[in-house]
């Protein structure tokens, strides 16, 4: 709820424009998205029902151990589950036009400062509550699952390691800018003042988001930053001397080795070590369990947000625990949402890869660098959540929807209100 009232402000200020030029496929899509949750809940005659989504009815009758259910009804299994996942795509999918359409008139460096001011807070905070008290949330509560690993303000590890991957390469991106817009093409590189102080506030910031990566031990998240600081690095060869680009490249490496002193080595390394062993293997056995769920629902899916439920009739692993999500995005979407879901949402990526690509080749001002780094950082998440479900974590997917935003926006033509 304060996130929605939030958004709803933020939208007030900033009216947003959907389906405008450029953005016209990509803001289809997302709207596509909504329309297929919104069509989940819309009640079905039986008859109807019974040849649309003949697994919805077979599902309830399979759990219902008192009266008989009613064959009339939703698509979803779980009216209440697509009803949350509605509310909260919704609230993220406007926050993300707004923030768009609020770009237009500036504010990119203020906005990317204060991600990097409260990665710099948050990111040893969160470290010292889970050394001092590694199974309370906030140091006092007790999490219902009792194997979390809590990172406040995050309950799991991987979902604090998906904001900090995201936010990461958006500082990078933008320290970089700074040096760019205080010189002159051409001219050499002067340290006194490139690195200034809020220069040295940035790389403090990056530093402690890496450390902390590090430290939460997520091996999906370690892909993830390793996977968008390799594409940044890729993306600048098109626009900085190979000098450079050595000496950032150099920078990073640094920071990644120092950061991986604050951990537990040990404990890394055997969490690296398994991660084919435990990791991989565990996933592929999710996986293989869940695609059942996918064919018997084909192709409206069984609901957002109802797989939990769902996954309870074809779990054939210890039930000693429940499988509570797919450990793949991408997989999960098929299984709830089916081909529905599926067209819409792949055809958002692609529409959203190649708008991202249009505005950095037009762009020729220090911000494409912030651009950059919130394009390399969505990839990063993009890559970790091949094996994880963070994206659903409302603060990770509303950090997306601002990397979105800054990677989308259009560049404004004349200076406006901050």
């Amino acid at each position: 709820m304060p996130t929605a009232i939030g958004v709803a402000l933020t939208a007030w200020i900033a009216r947003p424009r959907i389906g405008g030029g450029a953005n016209r496929v990509l803001d289809a899509a997302l709207v596509g998205v909504l329309a297929v949750l919104a069509l989940q809940l819309v009640p079905l005659p039986a008859a109807l029902r019974l040849s649309v989504a003949p697994s919805a009815i077979a599902f309830e009758r399979a759990v219902q151990i008192t009266d008989p259910p009613s064959a009339s009804g939703p698509i979803s299994v779980d009216r209440d589950a697509t009803a949350y996942a509605l509310y909260v795509v919704g609230v993220v999918m406007l926050f993300f036009w707004s923030v768009r359409q609020a770009l237009e008139r500036g504010s990119v460096r203020r906005v990317t400062r204060g991600i990097a001011v409260l990665g710099l807070v948050v990111a040893p905070l969160a470290m010292a509550q889970h050394v001092l008290s590694p199974k309370a949330f906030y140091g006092e509560v007790r999490p219902i699952a009792t194997n979390a690993l809590p990172f406040t303000p995050f309950i799991n590890r991987n979902d604090f390691a998906a904001w900090l991957l995201m936010a990461v390469p958006l500082i990078l991106g933008y320290a970089i800018a700074r040096i760019q817009s205080r010189r002159q093409p051409g001219d050499p590189l002067d340290p006194e003042t490139a690195f200034d102080n809020p220069e040295l506030v940035l790389g403090l910031s990056m530093f402690a988001m890496m450390a902390a990566l590090f430290a939460s031990l997520s091996r999906s998240g370690i892909a993830g930053l390793l996977a968008a600081i390799g594409l940044f690095l890729l993306v600048a060869r098109g626009r900085m001397s190979r000098e450079r680009l050595r000496g950032i490249a150099l920078g990073l490496a640094a920071m990644l080795v120092l950061g991986v002193m604050y951990t537990n080595t040990g404990a890394l390394g055997n969490r690296l070590g398994g991660a084919v062993s435990e990791g991989l293997v565990g996933r592929i056995d999710i996986w293989r369990q869940t695609w059942p769920m996918v064919t018997d629902f084909w192709p409206l899916g069984s609901g957002v947000g109802t797989y939990q439920r769902v996954m309870v009739l074809y779990q054939t692993m210890s039930r000693r625990f429940s499988i509570s999500h797919a450990d793949n995005e991408y997989l999960q979407v098929l299984a709830e949402g089916g081909a529905p879901l599926a067209i819409p949402f792949a055809i958002a990526i692609v529409a959203g890869v190649l708008t991202i690509r249009r505005r950095l080749l037009a762009d020729h001002t220090p911000i494409y660098w912030v651009r950059a780094g919130a394009a390399c950082g969505m990839f990063g998440l993009a890559i970790q959540n091949l094996f994880e479900m963070t994206l659903r974590v409302p603060a990770n997917a509303v950090l997306f929807a601002l990397l979105a935003a800054i990677a989308t926006h259009r560049a404004s033509r004349a200076p406006g209100p901050s």
